[in-house]
């Protein structure tokens, strides 16, 4: 437990880096471009996210589950990066030539796509950019080299920002994407150091774990349909770039809520793949039940009282154009931690090696989701598409619940779990008391601020953190954090637990 804490100390600094430079590039975006450049930039990064996903196989996933297994001190990973790199990178680098040569028929037949020649070219950039550190991030994380993965992270970061916001003024939307291409140029770059290592006599693909990279590839190939903004393609098909703008503004928003935790459980495949291998089912248990309850002590009040304050917090960020936005953002918001949850039992089918799940849940889910997207968007614009969005991932995490308490036999403390549901609707209501009173920038701090100190001492008075929690997580902090702030987060969260609660336990 003490390296998995350590692990997901790190993988949250990364986290937390990324997501403010992507938070704060977003804003710039909005600023710069208004709604309508918002939603170009929008669309192009999803087709650069969305397309590696089609084109990796299943790759990055049998670097993260398999390349502690070759490991030595002489060979790290054994080479299996180098081992898998062909299958990879060929069909990365055909999709970005297909985008390139898609933005030169662009340029020749002028008003054939409402997106230009080179957006197309900068998001074929951005693709294998973005392709690269995924396969490099892989590799380092399956090592676990979080600490790596982090400071990679802020280099890019650093170079994000100014070139989005140059990038932006001088050139649009393409210039703006090319300060994405620099945020994941340092991992990528850094997939070198592992596809150079020479492969080791016991590295190789073996039949499981190409059944296993199959099924994997094949969920998030159908799965990106439930998960990687598939609403896009519908809104885009539907509605103009500026309504997508709207929609892709509370969906950033939305992201901050997701793209944390899934770099908080960074660590998290790693360690449940060593608990399963090692036969340690009370390690698997104990874990996943930390992990969900942690995830909803920082998840649902950010969302419940994200969501009340949109009112006041989009305008502010976006600028006062994003007001028509602020209904579709607090949906997006308020149950974006839907969608984080589902990350947990996810991980758990995948390392429990019963990815034989996903070719028939997915599909499944895909056509539930595709249905969804396709009656609602065209009668209810980017707010039926939020609520629907809302529902499909619903949907998808009580399946996926459902498979672990059923089939798994690994359940959730739901007791536990009413607790933290029942103080973070405290901390929303307090922030709502709030705003009904006066509204403007002063009243939305003014009820940050009560629902945090009402959240706070209803967890206190629900007993809902237990103490043996705290423990583990205050002596598994990494040295690395400097002491003052560790001793800023043990005494936090040893004043929210229960004295008592050692012994309730």
């Amino acid at each position: 437990m003490a390296s998995f804490i350590r692990s997901s100390a790190f993988s949250t600094i990364a986290g937390i880096i990324s997501m403010v430079f992507g938070f704060v590039g977003s804003i710039i975006v909005a600023r710069l471009l208004g709604a309508d450049g918002t939603g170009e930039v929008a669309f192009g990064l999803w087709v650069a996210m969305t397309v590696p996903m089609l084109a990796n196989f299943g790759i990055p996933a049998i670097l993260l589950r398999y390349m502690q297994r070759y490991d030595s001190d002489v060979s790290p990973g054994g080479g299996l990066a180098r081992r898998v790199l062909v299958p990879f990178a060929v069909p990365l680098a055909l999709s970005a030539i297909a985008l390139v040569i898609y933005a030169l028929w662009i340029k020749d037949h002028a008003g054939s796509s409402q997106h230009s020649a080179a957006l197309w070219i900068m998001t074929a950039f951005l693709l294998l950019s973005y392709g690269g550190a995924a396969f490099g991030e892989a590799a380092a994380r399956g090592l676990n080299r979080f600490d790596e993965t982090a400071r990679l992270a802020f280099y890019g970061c650093l170079l994000q920002l100014p070139l989005i916001a140059i990038g932006g003024y001088f050139f649009g939307p393409a210039g703006a994407l090319a300060g994405h291409v620099a945020r994941h140029l340092p991992q990528a770059l850094r997939s070198l150091h592992y596809v150079m290592v020479p492969v080791s006599g016991d590295a190789r693909l073996t039949r499981d774990m190409k059944i296993f990279s199959r099924n994997i590839w094949f969920s998030n190939a159908v799965g990106m349909l439930v998960w990687s903004r598939a609403e896009f393609f519908f809104l885009g098909l539907y509605l103009t770039t500026t309504e997508i703008g709207y929609y892709a503004a509370g969906l950033t928003l939305a992201s901050l809520m997701i793209q944390l935790p899934t770099q908080m459980l960074g660590a998290l495949g790693p360690h449940l793949s060593r608990a399963h291998d090692d036969g340690d089912e009370l390690r698997i248990n104990r874990t996943y039940q930390r992990v969900m309850r942690w995830l909803c002590l920082i998840l649902l009040p950010a969302c419940l009282g994200g969501a009340v304050i949109m009112t006041e917090l989009l305008p502010f960020l976006f600028g006062k154009e994003f007001s028509t936005a602020v209904p579709t953002a607090a949906v997006l918001v308020g149950t974006a931690f839907v969608t984080s949850f589902s990350i947990v039992p996810s991980a758990l089918i995948s390392v429990r090696e019963r990815s034989d799940f996903w070719l028939y849940a997915s599909p499944i889910s895909a056509i539930v989701s595709l249905g969804a997207f396709a009656i609602v968007t065209p009668l209810a614009g980017e707010y039926g598409t939020a609520w629907a969005r809302a529902l499909v991932h619903t949907f998808w995490f009580i399946w996926l619940t459902w498979f672990c308490w059923v089939k798994l036999k690994t359940r959730l403390d739901l007791l536990d779990l009413a607790r933290v549901a029942l103080s973070a609707v405290a901390c929303a209501a307090a922030a709502f008391a709030v705003l009904s009173w006066f509204s403007g920038v002063a009243a939305m701090a003014a009820a940050m601020v009560a629902g945090a100190i009402v959240y706070m001492i209803a967890l206190r008075l629900s007993k809902a953190i237990p103490r043996e929690d705290v423990d583990a997580f205050t002596h598994n902090l990494p040295e690395a954090i400097p002491g003052r702030l560790r001793g800023v987060v043990t005494f936090v969260l040893g004043q929210l637990a229960a004295p008592e609660m050692a012994k309730d336990r």
